[in-house]
């Protein structure tokens, strides 16, 4: 299987053949080797006790031989302290110090195929590995033996013995090699394809022979096999819509690229075509033979969701004709996306094997469930689609990202919305760019509002991955908008026009009471506008519908928040996006009202004529603006090739600009919200500066005030202005609280400089659960409705019924079920664990709903600290957590 990878020019070795100046005939010969010792540890009669008597020709189990520690770490340790020494007795110092160091690298990579490295020493009390208590004698002496004879058969000729700057630049290459083992390993575990061989004495080479032909079908039904990229056609032939292309996509159709990795950054308005621009930088990347393929990491998955359906009408545009390239959906709810569920071509005979024990799953049972499994398959897909998350795990510590990051390796990383992650996110884009560029992948990165600071650090990130001289490195960032910076051993920054149908002004106006506004969406519904209020947090969201559920003025009111079942948030989603999105009808959004949160900021395609939002920090006022007037319409809201309605207006509630504001100048009106947005004093930036402009300029021109640029570097520039005393309290804690996320990010970043082991990490091994996301922990619930002596899921979907039941809450806010709930549902939920394996984890929370004597959907739940809660649910407000006792 290893042999028919390596033939695939996504899983070439041969960059790692030049550094070392091998040739790549030896550097494949090395790697099959080692593939072919990576289960040793087998040999170990600690582990042939994990399933006595399976075959006669087995040797015995010896009970007196403990299993403490996984074949993988047995592995490492059996080549670190008996084969490596035989082999370097046998072979005149091609093993012997300073080789053995190389081969080490080697080794652990191999061998560290269930995920992770192996360990170096004892988790509990870093006492020094011995193996010893798993091994008899007579095992060491079989897998020195068997070592010996595969050596002989696959072992390259002719090699120098390895120094130790050759062993540095292997240790770089280990993350490849590892996911390369981890791939290799699983695909060669099918039992369909490759069945347990059976007959005693069995020659090697002749096995060897017969599996060659087994593994290249099974790479090509895995979706592996290589899809070449269309040569010689125009970029905009990608899209059949695009008659005439923006400026951006003009500039991205024409620049030069340079011949190694490099990085795009894209700034522009919304609706200027970032994401086309983005793809067809990608495709003329992908024709220079720079990148084979590309993954697309969005914030959120319902941005992930709308965006595969644009990419599932391109992107075998990108390939050959005859070429089959895959597209894959990443994320936790994918099954859930019809149009991927109908996309996948299914396999129907599985043949997997047996787990060997429930901390030992046989590689086939992982084959098979990663087969199934697209989050993980997604980056090894020639197109993947999903949340940025997917493409983070592979820099962090976390099973079997060795294998995500092989899937990336040779692809264009396209992030979308950059601006909007937290100071964790962003160190940990930023290292995942540095290790992109490492392996020597392209990336591009899309932004409307990105501040210049962060540009030049994403930019950093980037050239400290291509080792650029530092003389080379940005220090000056451009402030000119629309701006595309080419970052590569240079920096070049190319200025941009905008087409003029983007071009616009958003007059900004205030309300400073919640009366005013819900006074306002009455007066505009009933003039038969469609309007939305973005709310900063949920519980405000559920406060404004409840006042303006009984206005008569509205003819439809819809609220929209992230605390629904998946399945009413799913209908709630089209339901929106029908009344208010690019092709809705005047006859469909009249006098239509949307309370939200923040899940309609981020690249769903909605369109209001009136918009109305909490204050919020600039950048996500400005990306909140892009979904007023988004498309043209007549006066009546139809479709329109010529704009007829009256020039947009954003409000916001926000308290007054004042120079000198209070202690809890925002709290005091948003006190929920100024959880939510704690950096006080980027509010008051955001509030005066817009007060001062009275607009936001869309792309704006110069030192236009109102302009993109300037508001946002008025806020997160270096010439803010200073922050008044009575905030600065507040200011220093959100300072001290972003250094420490940047602080955490930094520490659960692997050190790739270490190379894939043990010591690159100090979470592999301790259980840590290492988050992509930080602060707002979640954990999903199952909600189920009590029926009698069972339990059913909520809203009894056909397919997947139980992910359609989950709502995901912050991890702090319940903990479990009370103990009066517990014991009622005890044997009810005991039932559904035996019944359903995503229920039998010990992490999931299924909670049972009753009908109370009012009729509402209720449970009793623990919070983190033990306090009892009441859970109220119904599809129209979603999961509504109430704290004190019993409230039926």
């Amino acid at each position: 299987m290893g042999k028919v990878l390596l033939s695939l020019p996504a899983y070439s070795l041969e960059p790692l053949a030049q550094q070392l100046g091998w040739s790549r005939e030896q550097v494949e010969a090395a790697f099959i080797f080692f593939l072919c010792v990576h289960d040793v540890g087998k040999f170990a009669r600690a582990f042939q006790g994990l399933a006595p008597g399976l075959s006669p020709a087995l040797v015995a189990a010896d009970p007196r031989k403990s299993y403490h520690f996984r074949h993988d770490t047995l592995g490492w340790g059996l080549w670190r302290d008996y084969l490596a020494p035989a082999l370097a007795q046998d072979t005149d110092g091609l093993f012997s110090e300073p080789a053995d160091e190389f081969w080490e690298e080697w080794a652990r990579a191999s061998m560290g195929h269930h995920g992770r490295p192996p360990l170096d020493a004892h988790p509990a009390n870093l006492q020094p590995l011995r193996i010893e208590p798993s091994f008899c004698a007579e095992d060491i002496a079989a897998a020195r033996s068997y070592t010996r004879q595969v050596m002989s058969h696959w072992f390259p000729r002719d090699l120098p013995a390895p120094n130790r700057k050759q062993a540095k630049i292997l240790r770089h290459h280990s993350w490849r090699l590892a996911g390369l083992s981890v791939l290799a390993d699983w695909l060669g575990s099918s039992q369909r394809d490759f069945a347990y061989e059976t007959r005693p004495g069995i020659d090697l080479l002749e096995y060897w022979q017969s599996a060659q032909a087994k593994a290249e079908k099974a790479v090509a039904r895995a979706g592996l096999a290589h899809a070449s990229v269309r040569p010689h056609e125009s970029p905009f032939a990608l899209f059949d819509y695009l008659r005439e292309p923006t400026p951006l996509q003009a500039l991205a159709s024409e620049l030069p690229l340079a011949a190694s990795p490099q990085l795009f950054l894209l700034e522009d308005v919304t609706g200027a075509g970032k994401t086309e621009a983005a793809l067809i930088l990608a495709y003329r990347l992908m024709q220079a033979g720079l990148a084979h393929g590309l993954y697309l990491g969005l914030p959120t998955m319902a941005t992930a969701n709308q965006m595969y359906q644009r990419l599932a009408t391109v992107y075998r545009a990108m390939y050959a004709v005859d070429a089959r390239p895959s597209l894959i959906l990443a994320h936790g709810a994918r099954q859930l996306v019809d149009e991927f569920r109908q996309g996948i071509v299914r396999d129907d005979n599985p043949g997997g094997d047996e787990d060997y024990a429930v901390n030992e799953p046989s590689a086939g049972s992982q084959c098979m469930a990663w087969l199934a499994d697209n989050a993980k398959k997604a980056l090894l897909a020639q197109v993947g689609v999903g949340t940025l998350d997917q493409a983070l795990l592979g820099v962090l510590p976390t099973r079997h990202q060795s294998l995500r990051l092989l899937g990336l390796a040779g692809k264009v990383l396209i992030a979308d919305e950059v601006h909007a992650y937290d100071p964790y996110m962003k160190t940990l884009l930023k290292g995942l760019l540095h290790a992109h560029a490492r392996q020597g992948g392209s990336a591009i990165l899309l932004s409307a509002t990105l501040p210049g600071r962060m540009r030049e650090e994403l930019s950093l990130a980037f050239q400290g991955g291509l080792r650029a001289p530092a003389e080379s490195r940005e220090t000056s960032p451009s402030m000119q908008y629309p701006l595309v910076t080419h970052v590569h051993q240079q920096v070049t920054h190319l200025p941009c026009a905008t087409r003029d149908s983007v071009r616009r002004r958003v007059q900004v106006r205030w309300q400073d009471n919640e009366a005013a506004v819900l006074d306002l969406i009455r007066t505009e519904a009933a003039r038969g506008r469609c309007v939305c209020w973005i709310r900063n947090t949920v519980d405000d969201a559920r406060r404004a519908y409840g006042a303006l559920e009984t206005a008569p003025e509205i003819q439809g009111l819809t609220l929209f928040h992230s605390r629904y079942a998946m399945g009413d948030r799913l209908d709630i989603e089209d339901g929106v996006l029908r009344r208010f999105g690019k092709l809705s009808s005047a006859a469909q959004r009249a006098g239509q009202v949307l309370v939200a949160t923040q899940v309609v900021e981020q690249s769903l395609d909605l369109d209001f004529d009136v918009l109305v939002t909490d204050l919020a920090p600039m950048d996500l006022l400005i990306q909140r603006a892009g979904r007023l007037h988004r498309h043209v319409r007549d006066a009546q809201g139809n479709p329109s090739e010529s704009p007829g309605r009256e020039a947009p207006c954003l409000w916001v509630l926000a308290p007054p600009a004042e120079a000198s504001p209070a202690e809890d100048w925002y709290a005091a009106l948003l006190p929920g919200a100024s959880v939510v947005y704690g950096d006080v004093a980027c509010l008051w930036l955001t509030r005066m500066a817009l007060h001062e402009a009275g607009e936001i300029v869309s792309p704006g021109d110069g030192e236009e005030i109102g302009g993109v640029r300037q508001l946002v570097e008025a806020v997160y520039g270096e010439a803010a202005r200073a922050i008044p005393d009575a905030l600065q309290r507040a200011s220093q804690k959100h300072l001290g609280e972003a250094m420490a996320e940047i602080s955490h990010g930094n520490f659960n970043l692997l050190k790739f400089d270490r190379g894939y082991a043990s010591d690159s990490s100090d979470a592999w091994h301790d259980g840590t659960r290492i988050p992509t996301r930080l602060g707002d922990e979640t954990r999903t619930l199952y909600l189920a409705m009590a029926q009698a002596d069972h339990l059913l899921p909520w809203g009894q979907a056909e397919a997947f019924p139980w992910e359609y039941a989950a709502v995901r809450v912050y991890a702090a806010q319940v903990s479990g079920l009370a103990p009066e709930w517990s014991a009622r549902f005890d044997s009810a939920l005991r039932a559904l664990r035996t019944r359903y394996r995503l229920l039998d984890d010990e992490e999931v929370l299924v909670v049972p709903l009753i009908l109370n004597e009012q009729g509402r959907n209720m449970a009793m739940l623990r919070d983190g600290k033990g306090r009892i809660l009441t859970a109220w649910y119904d599809p129209i407000s979603g999961l509504f957590l109430e704290k004190g006792q019993d409230a039926r």
